[in-house]
């Protein structure tokens, strides 16, 4: 089963962006400045000559070169490092090197297959008591509600919160915590002292950032007794860092591909009622092998609308990537968003065909990595894909979702977004 409809997709410029272009928008919005040639090409190399320009990657050859078996030749953009300090402080997201491994190795045990299997009942609940709740003939905004469930997955799943968080504020300040601490501008560029950069962006007086704070400094001194995911890191990573780090980085990303995909169905009704009638027929034994629609769903939502739409690094010496020639320091942006609509390895790449997941159509997509590749791959690649399908499936369960207006206008920066959000209304099912 396939559908013609082009769901709504990210404007490409249409020419080569000049180098005050890329100057002036490149670090606070660098999508701004890639033209459309990404979708065919490899790679493109922006304004500023051969030597220092920034270059934008799309191949998924490249892209697994500079993420994994060239992993060494490249480190972290200063400005994804420094947004990995701000949500994770000495966190696992933001540690490097052996503290990195010794956390990571740690916290693996806690999104194994079992581990995520025993978590869907979790999952199932509190969607459910979302679709309990949900307003009847009226617009929402999907990521709003959506925000809701996932924080009450977070502390209960991931994090012990003791009945004592309100779920409800940590999701309604998200987004502005996300903000304040992803604000970039060429200043940043400067080598200029961390405490100066954070004065710049307004980090410490932000009241989305002091709430979130406080929220995880209270549920540090609560640990006692815990039995979550925090409690595999308490031994090799600090606490409070990585309560913190959790909530934006196991909610924001997870929210707006959840809504995504709830809003893709809103617009593709017949794929709704299958994806409905699936999670019918598991009544209240809801399990990923009786997902498999839902799943292909969420796989070609996930591509479409990568949750992390690109990866920046930096060069850590001089070389030479696809035939472009690097040196040290230089910008190397993998274009996610880019590599999955690659006209070069995907039919159709802007239209919504979940049935390309198929085993028998898909084979191995080398351009499918909507949770990256390699040593710094998302760990929770799988409980966030589970979690997502649940999710939707629970409540289309209940639930039958028109799209109501205006339409999505796709942002991509630290999340794909939508800068006018993604409203519907719903009904409920017979």
């Amino acid at each position: 089963m396939t559908h013609t409809d082009i769901p709504p997709r990210y404007p490409f410029r249409t020419d080569m962006p000049s180098l005050w272009a890329v100057i002036g928008k490149g670090v606070s919005d660098a999508y701004s400045t890639i033209p459309q040639t990404i979708l065919c090409e490899p790679a493109v190399q922006l304004a500023g000559g051969r030597h220092g320009a920034p270059l934008v990657v799309s191949d998924p050859a490249l892209a697994r070169a500079v993420l994994q078996d060239r992993e060494g030749n490249f480190m972290r953009h200063p400005n994804m490092r420094r947004l990995m300090r701000r949500s994770w402080g000495h966190g696992i997201g933001a540690a490097e090197g052996e503290d990195w491994r010794r956390q990571r190795k740690a916290a693996t045990p806690a999104f194994t297959p079992a581990a995520v299997e025993r978590r869907i009942a979790q999952f199932a609940l509190a969607a459910g008591k979302a679709a309990s709740e949900w307003p009847q003939d009226e617009r929402v905004d999907l990521p709003d509600i959506v925000a809701r469930i996932i924080a009450d997955i977070v502390f209960t799943v991931l994090v012990d919160g003791k009945g004592a968080v309100d779920t409800g504020a940590v999701a309604a300040d998200l987004p502005g915590y996300m903000r304040r601490i992803a604000s970039f501008d060429s200043l940043d560029l400067l080598p200029l002292p961390e405490a100066l950069h954070d004065w710049r962006a307004g980090i410490a007086g932000d009241p989305a950032v002091r709430h979130l704070r406080a929220v995880a400094r209270s549920l540090t001194a609560r640990r006692a007794g815990s039995d979550d995911m925090i409690a595999l890191l308490e031994e090799v990573g600090p606490v409070e860092d990585n309560i913190l780090g959790l909530m934006p980085a196991a909610m924001d990303t997870t929210v707006w591909g959840t809504s995504w995909v709830l809003h893709t169905l809103a617009s593709q009704p017949a794929w709704q009622a299958l994806v409905a009638q699936e999670a019918r027929d598991c009544g209240d034994a809801l399990t990923l092998d009786r997902l498999p629609v839902t799943r292909r769903v969420v796989q070609e939502v996930l591509r479409l609308y990568p949750p992390a739409p690109l990866v920046v690094r930096a060069a850590s010496k001089r070389q030479e990537l696809g035939g472009f020639p690097l040196v040290k320091g230089h910008t190397v942006t993998i274009s996610i968003y880019a590599m999955q609509r690659h006209r070069g390895f995907w039919d159709a790449a802007d239209t919504f065909d979940p049935d390309r997941f198929l085993p028998e159509r898909l084979g191995n997509n080398p351009a499918y990595m909507p949770f990256g590749i390699g040593p710094r791959m998302c760990i929770a690649a799988q409980f966030a894909l589970a979690e997502i399908a649940v999710v939707v499936a629970r409540l289309l369960a209940d639930l039958d979702l028109a799209p109501a207006g205006p339409a999505p206008r796709v942002t991509l920066q630290v999340t794909t977004r939508s800068a006018t959000g993604l409203g519907v209304v719903a009904q409920r099912r017979g």
